[in-house]
């Protein structure tokens, strides 16, 4: 067969089927075309539950068989980047397979958002079909269906990544909801019970002339110790701790200037102790979560010296119509990590970028024996626990299952799967700071600018309506009031499907429901939101 020259996709006969010319390649086989991807399919298995990437199809080989291999609560997604093979596979028309309900198009815009799709409970593509991703669907695979991967194969990787890091995260998040969402959700109440008596966030976006020290409790936290004790009197930086760093801090005789606070569940007392002698006397602020543990705003620290930040934990209507509200503080991502969380917050506070951020103890690695620098609470409990038969270091961190391990030359060669999570996650928060920070700074002034022209709501006015909404509800789910069935039922659904922190921590909790499992679960929620709310 002569040598086709060709910069737009052509169809060429090869005597066995049709083949593709782009850019002087065969995008399939001269000979069989249909043959690779065919046999590619036939070797394969597929789990229920899966998404699969099927990246530049250009012609239909291969797709009808995909959809006879695969079981249930499948679907497939037609993924091409390249504009000219796309508007070719529209020409040509993949319509007829895109008939079968698994099998979806994929805008070019869509194509783009696909990560942050998966993540939503539903969606309807531009085609018209709807799906229902969050909870549905449990791992990704990607199959290239022809040689046009080669003109955009970097996207397709990331992309291909990007989608994966998207379903997994899903899950890790709901792992985390059903853990912790109800702590997050009654914290959250107990704190916006005080927040009218606390300094706003808005007194420190954009306020600090000085260079900012951000520390976190990884061993490297020492080398800034070291460096801020060199430093004289005028060059002092201004110093914004994790939790867990403020012992470490304290002991070396060093007062920070704020100390962040993202834990929920009270084992981070046991940081603050002696902190609230610092924070009358030497005037630390301490920078709270909503949805961190109260008992730091509402008995260890004077209410002048607490500042609440908000926490995304989890999506939901309810949450939106939280921010909305003028009394709710700025919201700042849910990173995971509160080190991570202190590290924003200095780029947010920081009156412009020629102040320095410098980070020490955000390593999210370690070395031998050694996990947290000395001074920390983990390094005290791994003291207290020293006997005649074992010593005061922590090989286990070092010799687990999950322990990755990095080259001998790393100064911290040791880590975990979720420390590397949490690495990234900081390699992309340094990257992305300025975005990330500008984002918080516009949502929050589009708020205030739209409150001025509309009525403002009070805390308690807030909780005073929770309080009702769930005592209604409460009444509903009893069976209390003579309403008909479905009047009854329609009152319910109102009232619930905006308040997704009755539910939101069920393993189900992804997808309200009216059934009566469901509803029996939320009954039994209730009295304890009340109890808060009191």
């Amino acid at each position: 067969m002569s040598e086709i020259k060709n910069t737009k996709p052509c169809l060429v006969e090869t005597g066995q089927g049709f083949s593709v010319v782009y850019n002087e390649k065969f995008l399939y086989s001269k000979y069989n075309p249909s043959k690779n991807i065919c046999q590619k399919i036939s070797s394969m298995d597929f789990l229920p539950g899966t998404i699969i990437l099927a990246v530049s199809p250009v012609l239909e080989y291969g797709l009808k068989d995909l959809c006879e291999k695969l079981p249930e609560n499948c679907i497939v997604l037609l993924c091409e980047a390249d504009k000219n093979l796309a508007a070719f596979e529209r020409e040509r028309g993949l319509e007829p397979l895109c008939h079968d309900p698994r099998i979806i198009k994929v805008s070019e815009n869509e194509l783009y958002d696909l990560p942050v799709i998966f993540q939503k409970t539903a969606y309807t593509f531009e085609g018209g079909k709807q799906v229902n991703f969050a909870g549905n669907y449990r791992r990704v695979i990607r199959i290239d269906f022809s040689a046009g991967v080669q003109f955009c194969s970097d996207f397709y990787n990331m992309l291909e990544t990007a989608c994966v890091n998207s379903i997994r995260q899903f899950w890790t998040n709901r792992f985390t909801l059903a853990k912790f969402g109800r702590k997050y959700s009654r914290n959250m109440f107990c704190n916006l019970k005080t927040i009218s008596e606390t300094k706003p966030l808005s007194d420190f976006i954009g306020k600090i002339d000085r260079n900012i020290y951000v520390f976190g409790a990884g061993e490297s936290a020492e080398d800034g110790i070291n460096e801020v004790k060199r430093l004289s009197s005028s060059q002092k930086p201004f110093i914004l701790c994790a939790d867990t760093a403020f012992p470490m801090i304290k002991s070396n005789g060093i007062v920070p200037d704020g100390i962040v606070v993202d834990e929920a569940q009270s084992i981070i007392a046991q940081s603050f102790i002696g902190a609230r002698r610092a924070a009358i006397e030497d005037g630390v602020q301490v920078f709270q979560s909503l949805c961190s543990l109260p008992h730091v705003a509402g008995r260890l620290f004077p209410k002048k010296n607490i500042t609440f930040y908000a926490t995304e934990y989890a999506a939901s209507s309810f949450f939106e119509s939280l921010k909305n509200e003028k009394f709710f503080p700025p919201v700042v991502p849910a990173f995971g990590s509160v080190g991570i969380t202190t590290y924003i917050l200095a780029c947010l506070f920081r009156l412009n970028e020629s102040i320095e951020i410098r980070d020490f103890g955000l390593d999210f690695a370690y070395s031998k024996g050694k996990t947290h620098a000395r001074g920390t609470p983990s390094h005290k409990r791994q003291l207290r626990q020293v006997t005649r038969l074992k010593g005061s270091e922590n090989f286990e961190s070092c010799f687990g299952k999950n322990v990755l391990r990095f080259p001998e030359t790393a100064r911290f060669p040791y880590t975990t799967p979720v420390l590397v999570g949490y690495a990234e996650t900081f390699r992309q928060v340094k990257e992305q700071g300025k975005d990330i920070t500008s984002s918080i700074e516009k949502e929050w002034t589009l708020k205030h600018k739209a409150s001025k022209e509309s009525e403002d709501t009070s805390v308690t006015a807030f909780i005073l309506s929770e309080k009702a909404a769930l005592e209604e509800l409460r009444d509903l789910l009893s069976g209390k009031g003579d309403f008909p069935e479905t009047e009854r039922s329609e009152k319910i659904r109102i009232l619930l499907e905006n308040r997704q922190y009755l539910y939101l921590h069920f393993p189900d909790g992804y997808n309200f429901s009216m059934e009566l499992n469901f509803l029996k679960r939320v009954r039994g929620e209730i009295d304890g939101f009340l109890k808060v709310l009191q």
